[in-house]
């Protein structure tokens, strides 16, 4: 069994995460952190999640490095702000447990970075080399016994899982249009006024155009300089959870239906994970709401030269909890569908 903590679990993914260990069945919950009730008090682990129902296991308390310590766990699953998780990280490392971080302070490779993005000066600037990032489909060998896991974020997950496959496909120097929609819970639990349901019920908009620290993520991760023509939006949808994004491209050569769903199909032959649609059937978010699923669709528009890729998930499963999950099975070389299956 591996013996496993969460801190943040009363968070939106650190809740999901909670009722997915609690079903693995190679892992053992021994200890849960939270900020309590706002008076100090544990949280029940029954309170956690409506998925748990009766389910018995240890309640959520107010952080301290001396339970977390005592519990001796395997793993350690950050659901913490940034700066939060930059900190504990070490210490967690020194005590001899692995850390799987579902915030964004292991996921970029340049401390340098991390103040105009997230806004502090990373403390541990020697661990994002050793930080594997784990979009679990698009790791190899890496993931096996690693110490530290930068899960990725929402947004990049669904962006570098539908371009991966076609990206050597692209032209060169062409515009890559990144149009995506989330659910309010991707924003965490928050009390403040743009969040709140008279500001959202019936409502649509864009934000953090240009700013947003996930479009630095997402170049990282294709491998783009800061100055290539990436345009990223995202958009605040009036629902609870879900994200869905449609990516526009531009082909260096005239492309088919065929060559796509080929370039798909060998990319994500083996990922249980990820289902890749018809060509031409682009997927919706009730299709992958509630489960730890990607799904991948793709339309090449008349001529050849340009194409649309659309990709949906949760993403408080795919998107943070489950993948994490899937991250650890691979740390810790269980199946990799195991807990989610």
């Amino acid at each position: 069994m591996t013996r496993a903590a969460v801190v943040g679990a009363t968070g939106y993914s650190g809740a999901e995460l909670c009722a997915l260990l609690f079903r693995h069945p190679h892992a053992e919950i021994v200890s849960l952190f939270s900020s309590g009730r706002g008076d100090g008090r544990p949280v029940p682990f029954e309170r956690l999640h409506p998925l748990l129902g009766r389910a018995q296991g240890p309640d959520a308390e107010p952080f301290s490095e001396q339970r977390l310590e005592a519990a001796r766990p395997d793993v350690v699953f950050l659901a913490t702000p940034n700066e939060t998780s930059a900190e504990l990280a070490p210490k967690i490392l020194e005590s001899g447990a692995k850390v799987i971080d579902i915030s964004g302070a292991f996921r970029l490779r340049d401390a340098a970075a991390y103040p105009k993005w997230y806004g502090f000066e990373h403390p541990a600037p020697s661990l994002l080399e050793e930080a594997v990032y784990g979009l679990t489909e698009w790791c190899g060998g890496e993931l096996a016994g690693a110490r530290l896991v930068a899960n990725p974020g929402c947004y990049p997950t669904s962006v570098l899982l539908a371009l991966r496959p076609v990206f050597a496909l692209l032209a060169e120097g062409q515009p890559l249009i990144c149009d995506s929609v989330s659910g309010v819970s991707g924003a965490g639990k928050k009390s403040e006024v743009a969040y709140s349901f008279s500001e959202l019920d019936g409502n649509f908009k864009a934000y953090g155009v240009g700013v947003h620290r996930h479009e630095p993520e997402m170049r990282q991760g294709l491998g783009l300089s800061e100055d290539a023509p990436f345009v990223f939006v995202p958009h605040l949808l009036p629902v609870v959870r879900g994200l869905l994004t449609t990516l526009h491209v531009s082909f260096a050569e005239p492309q088919t239906q065929e060559t796509l769903a080929a370039a798909y199909a060998e990319a994500y032959a083996r990922a249980p994970f990820v289902r890749v649609r018809a060509a031409g059937e682009l997927p919706e978010l009730r299709d992958v709401v509630g489960t730890p699923r990607a799904d991948i669709g793709f339309t090449v528009l008349p001529g050849g030269r340009r194409g649309v890729l659309v990709s949906a998930l949760d993403n408080l499963l795919k998107g943070a909890a489950s993948s994490a999950v899937q991250n650890m099975n691979r740390v810790f070389r269980h199946e990799e569908t195991e807990g989610l299956a």
